[in-house]
């Protein structure tokens, strides 16, 4: 059975299947009912899909967790976002006339790196090796003895597919070569609603909806940006991400978080958020706080809410900063 929510997808695949050997069907892998199948799956293999589907670390969450005991649950997404082919194709689609709409592509979805598919898989109660790159890792349950098992290449961020209407692999533009490495498009249905949202749950106006959040800006002053990477990637450990060279010129710099980014923006006549804040998860907070505090940093400890155990700090040009504890 193949399975898409994109008609335009599932008739490609038809038209290639002349032997009918697949039964096709137009459907969100989300709403995969496993407890249908009447017993809980010994393996759960999921290559370069995963990525596709919003909030799917829920989604890993819930699937892991239906294993039967000794169960295994493989996951392989890909890494290359910030690829030098990636970076390009971004500069490319930002100086284009279409920018807004080449750009808001690029951004669709995503995947996480190691560390966040770690703590999800681990809180469902599975021993986890996970790795980035070319390497291979697998999950399995506590109280197994070591064996060959599935592969897991965690990464980070496919390129989009901006494919033309000629279905050539080229759009608006685009150096062909950029495009053919790229995922798929999913339009929106006859009835006006995106194909994977939820039944009942309909689209803007013009077949357009919110599926996620990819990053979240902060402002800096000029020059400031060694502080920053001092504090965010010194001290927090965010992995920093090279800005596209065309923003590059900008200053500022950005940081990874989890399945998310935190971009910090040069903002003229700068002042520091006082107010307004990211909240960033963590899995000790004590040590990050006691880590915090080493670099001279202050901890505000915040008890507001019963059962959080959270603190504030500011970042070293001022802005507020909340840690979490996960």
């Amino acid at each position: 059975m193949g399975v898409d929510s994109s008609r335009e997808m599932l008739a490609a695949a038809r038209a290639s299947d002349t032997d009918s050997r697949v039964e096709w069907v137009q459907a969100d892998p989300a709403d995969w009912d496993i407890a249908g199948l009447g017993a809980a799956p010994d393996v759960i293999v999921s290559n370069a899909a995963l990525q596709w589907v919003p909030r799917h670390l829920r989604l890993i969450e819930t699937r892991s967790a239906a294993l039967a005991d000794g169960g295994w649950f493989a996951l392989q997404v890909p890494g290359n976002f910030d690829a030098p082919t990636h970076a390009l194709m971004r500069e490319v689609a930002i100086d284009h006339p279409r920018s807004g709409e080449l750009e808001a592509a690029t951004k669709r979805y995503g995947a996480g790196d190691p560390s966040t598919y770690l703590r999800v898989l681990t809180a469902v109660g599975l021993a986890v090796d996970a790795r980035g790159d070319d390497v291979h890792a697998r999950a399995r349950p506590p109280g197994r003895e070591r064996q060959p098992g599935p592969g897991l290449g965690v990464r980070h961020r496919p390129a989009p597919d901006a494919r033309g209407p000629d279905g050539r692999g080229r759009a608006c533009g685009l150096p062909g070569h950029l495009c053919r490495a790229g995922g798929r498009r999913v339009p929106a249905d006859a009835r006006g609603r995106a194909p994977g949202l939820p039944p009942g749950l309909r689209s803007g106006p013009q077949g357009v909806s919110v599926v996620g959040l990819h990053h979240v800006q902060i402002a800096c002053p000029a020059g400031s940006e060694d502080r920053l990477r001092a504090f965010y990637s010194g001290v927090l450990g965010l992995p920093e991400i090279p800005k596209p060279p065309v923003l590059a010129a900008r200053g500022g710099v950005w940081f990874r978080v989890g399945d998310h980014e935190l971009h910090c923006g040069v903002e003229g006549g700068f002042r520091p958020a006082l107010k307004a804040h990211p909240c960033l998860l963590v899995e000790d907070i004590e040590s990050v706080a006691a880590a915090v505090a080493e670099a001279g940093g202050e901890v505000r400890w915040d008890e507001a809410i019963p059962g959080t155990r959270r603190f504030h700090a500011d970042d070293p040009v001022g802005n507020r900063v909340e840690l979490q504890q996960a």
